[in-house]
């Protein structure tokens, strides 16, 4: 049985703030257990917030110095969360994900910042990070990262559906995993409630008062993405860019907007199941049932539209692995890569193989553990 302590830093596309989770990882003879002991969410300050929603549009001397005083940000942070806890030498290695900034995998091309290096001078500990460009390279996609996840650490369920700023999906077939993303999730629902200047709508109550307008569903379902063929995926740009500016066409109260998105969410989930169990000639006499974890998972009213439009009941876990299991998922990628073992799966990204993504940057003061 080998064990793994590991810090594990996740950003999503909703740049809420950093997720941060020291996680328990064991492997014994090919099956893995998980154990997240410490966990919390470090809000970014305005200024970080700003600065990481503006950063598409800046030169490129810009992009290499927020690169650079990101990552010396995270090791700050993550540096305090080790002190915070007592947790100094009781850590093997650091698994960052970074802030995805550009994703574009028809040109080759993604960008996740947080400087390895700089996390690694901060922190004193190894850092692997950059999980993503080596399935890009090979013609992936370089996302969804977490079915390698689905598969090791949540087994028994047929399905896994992430709800955090974007929604994807997983589905482990016989011989193999697949998995895409399927639309904006929180990105669009957060954005919707900050034009009445809040932060989110907390569980889904006033997307709950409204009612669906269908000629704005109409021109969401619409988008040219929901016609493309798994593999695929989406980043951040294309939430904000393209799909958001749909609802400022119409002059309808913010109510209606959420709950027309509610229910725009739930439908898309529920017909890429449905397109899953078509085209991969499942049986609905199995039993099967849907794991979902991100923020979303705390909206009620959004999970009972994706219950009830959902073939497969969902399944809510505990309140810890529902808010840090993209965390805890990094933590797995970097536990992999530390292995040499795959940890991203060509069934999902549709690249030409499997691949052992990340780069890995070794301290002089904390080694790695042995394999």
């Amino acid at each position: 049985m080998k064990t793994y302590r590991v810090i594990g830093l996740m950003s999503g596309s909703s740049m809420d703030g950093v997720d941060m989770a020291l996680c328990r990882l064991e492997e014994n003879d090919g099956k893995w257990t998980y154990e997240i002991e410490k966990a919390e969410c470090v809000p970014y300050p305005p200024k970080w917030r700003l600065r990481l929603q503006s950063l598409v549009l800046q030169n490129a001397v810009t992009y290499l110095k927020t690169d650079t005083f990101y990552g010396h940000f995270l090791g700050e942070i993550t540096r305090k969360f080790i002190q915070d806890n007592m947790l100094d030498g009781r850590v093997d290695f650091v698994a960052s994900h970074g802030q995805t900034v550009f994703h574009q995998p028809e040109n080759q091309m993604t960008s996740q910042i947080g400087d390895g290096a700089a996390i690694c001078a901060e922190t004193g500990y190894p850092v692997v990070c950059n999980f993503r460009t080596t399935d890009v390279a090979l013609g992936g996609q370089g996302t969804p990262m977490a079915p390698i996840g689905d598969i090791l650490l949540f087994p028994d369920f047929k399905f896994c559906l992430n709800l955090g700023g974007i929604a994807n999906l997983s589905c482990k077939l016989d011989n193999k995993i697949i998995g895409f993303d399927i639309c904006g999730a929180n990105m669009v629902l957060n954005a919707l409630a900050g034009e009445i200047d809040l932060e989110y709508d907390k569980d889904g109550s006033i997307a709950r008062s409204g009612n669906v307008n269908f000629d704005l569903m109409n021109e969401l379902n619409a988008q040219w993405y929901y016609e493309k063929p798994y593999p695929k995926s989406i980043g951040g740009g294309w939430v904000t860019k393209i799909f958001l500016p749909a609802f400022r066409k119409f002059r309808i109260n913010v109510e209606d907007k959420l709950r027309t998105a509610v229910e725009h969410i739930s439908m898309q989930i529920a017909k890429d199941v449905k397109n899953v169990y078509a085209n991969e000639y499942l049986s609905r006499e199995d039993s099967h049932s849907m794991l979902v974890t991100g923020g979303g998972a705390f909206n009620k009213f959004l999970l009972e539209r994706i219950n009830y439009h959902s073939p497969v009941p969902v399944v809510v876990p505990d309140p810890m692995t529902i808010k840090f299991k993209e965390s805890l998922l990094t933590a797995l990628m970097g536990a992999l890569r530390y292995r040499g073992d795959a940890n991203m799966l060509a069934s999902v990204t549709g690249a030409t193989a499997d691949s052992c993504g990340g780069e890995v940057y070794l301290s002089t003061v904390h080694k790695m553990p042995t394999i």
